[in-house]
């Protein structure tokens, strides 16, 4: 290496070190919070999860037994188109999944 190269590779490092005091000033440092205040703050969103998920369930169980009523109830009023839909939706949804695997298949098939 030359003179020449040193002195261009000491003012890039100068220059760089110019930039990066200024983005030093520019942001404030950051505070670090304590051990204590870390693991409050987990155990605050912890119960938030653990509510959420209550909730969550609640919903779930109460969508399920009146989807199941419903179902009974349609059962017991009109058992030949409840026993019409439950077979449509299954014929769809064999039909759908014929296709969709042909569809599958001849992209493989191409690739």
């Amino acid at each position: 290496m030359s003179r020449s190269d040193d002195a261009q590779e000491q003012e890039v490092v100068e220059r760089l070190q110019q930039h990066m005091k200024v983005l030093d000033d520019a942001f404030e440092p950051t505070s670090i919070p304590s051990l204590g205040v870390l693991e409050a703050q987990v155990r605050e969103r912890r119960q938030i999860r653990r509510r959420a998920n209550w909730i969550e369930m609640i919903c779930f169980w109460l969508v399920g037994l009146f989807a199941i009523t419903f179902g009974a109830l349609f059962f017991v009023s009109a058992p030949a188109l409840y026993l019409g839909i439950q077979a449509l939706g299954t014929a769809v949804a064999v039909i759908l999944a014929v296709i969709w695997a042909g569809r599958r298949r001849k992209e493989v098939h191409h690739e």
